[in-house]
């Protein structure tokens, strides 16, 4: 009797005297044109050269001079033209200058000259020095023996156990002198002691500490 219900109930199903739901999958949303599924997640993103807008997937129009960039997503100028926003205008160089796509103007003044309203002008150069490629100070550096001193270069005076420093603006004492005013003068050594790494000072030899201008034996070192 059993086997009876089982079948009539299974003949109602069938019949759709019994209704029943069943899960269906739903078919995934058509993808507007120039689309494709999204790699990241669900919904979908515009292929390259194409930019979102509402539903649907507008191509990028890339202006003269220009060039779609690697991502697909927006355009950039060709060398030697500026990007306005909606076009790629030419750079006009001035005299004494290059093309410079890395600089806000996209040109740069030569060496030699600086920039001022839009031109290049030479930079006044002083005796004993050279150019230098800067968009800020002078344009100009003092040669190595020289020091900057207003608009001119003046010789760097180096006394007695001096040398010029590695910069070539200044001027360091020898090891075993310390700077005082224009000169140098020789670190004083007390007994038992010994110049300090910087050689312009002194420090005391072990088992012994300073003391005024002296060095005095420790305690813990003097013999029973």
């Amino acid at each position: 009797m059993s086997r009876r219900l089982s079948t009539g109930l299974l003949l109602a199903i069938l019949s759709g005297a019994v209704p029943i739901s069943l899960a269906v999958a739903a078919e995934p949303a058509a993808l507007p044109e120039h689309a494709r599924a999204s790699r990241y997640g669900s919904g979908w993103e515009c292929m390259s050269g194409f930019r979102q807008t509402s539903d649907a997937c507008v191509q990028i129009a890339v202006p003269a001079n220009a060039y779609m960039d690697s991502l697909g997503r927006g355009w950039r100028c060709d060398r030697g033209h500026l990007n306005t926003g909606t076009a790629c205008v030419a750079v006009k160089v001035p005299e004494n200058a290059y093309l410079d796509d890395s600089f806000g103007t996209g040109w740069r003044c030569n060496r030699g000259y600086r920039e001022k309203a839009g031109a290049c002008v030479a930079v006044e150069i002083p005796d004993n020095a050279y150019p230098v490629d800067s968009f800020y100070g002078s344009g100009w550096r003092c040669n190595r023996g020289f020091r900057a001193a207003g608009s001119t270069c003046l010789p760097i005076i180096v006394p007695a156990q001096g040398f010029l420093s590695r910069s070539g603006d200044d001027w360091e004492c020898d090891r075993g002198y310390r700077r005082e005013d224009s000169a140098c003068t020789a670190v004083s050594l007390p007994a038992n002691a010994h110049l300090d790494p910087s050689g312009e000072r002194w420090e005391c030899d072990e088992g012994f500490h300073s003391h005024g201008p002296q060095c005095v034996r420790d305690w813990t070192s003097a013999s029973p």
